[in-house]
Formats: C-alpha cells, structure tokens, sequence
C-alpha cells in the first residue's frame, strides 16, 4: 500500500490534524514544512506499519489523502 499526501489540498495542522488524530498506528507527525498555501503538511513516520483501515483517507475533508495499492 502507498499512501498519498496530495500537499496541494492539505490544511494540515492549521486547519485540521484529523489524520494525525485517527491514525489507529500513530503514522501521521507534524511534519513541520508548509504547503503552498502556507499550512503545516503531516508526514508519514513508517508507511510499512500501516494496517491499511484507511481511517486517514475517509477523515480528510479535503480529501488529500489516498491509500493506495501498489502496483506492480
């Protein structure tokens, strides 16, 4: 699985931290750098620890985050 930050329509931990928040394995952090829109982007500690529950993708309001298969 991958999962997806698209930075251009995140609102971070300005507007919201929900995927930070839901995180069930605690993958998302405060990143600390900005977006072009000046919010602060989260980022992910260990993407290979994620259970795949998808919490992150369905809380978003801005819908900036994809959980994804891998393909290949």
């Amino acid at each position: 699985m991958i999962i997806k930050i698209y930075e251009n329509l995140c609102k971070g931990i300005k507007g919201c931290g929900n995927c930070i928040e839901v995180c069930p394995k605690k993958l998302f952090i405060n990143s600390g750098n900005l977006n072009k829109k000046g919010y602060i982007l989260p980022k992910i500690v260990d993407p290979n620890q994620c259970i795949h529950c998808k919490k992150c993708e369905l809380i978003c309001p801005e819908m900036a985050i994809s959980v994804l298969e891998e393909s290949g």
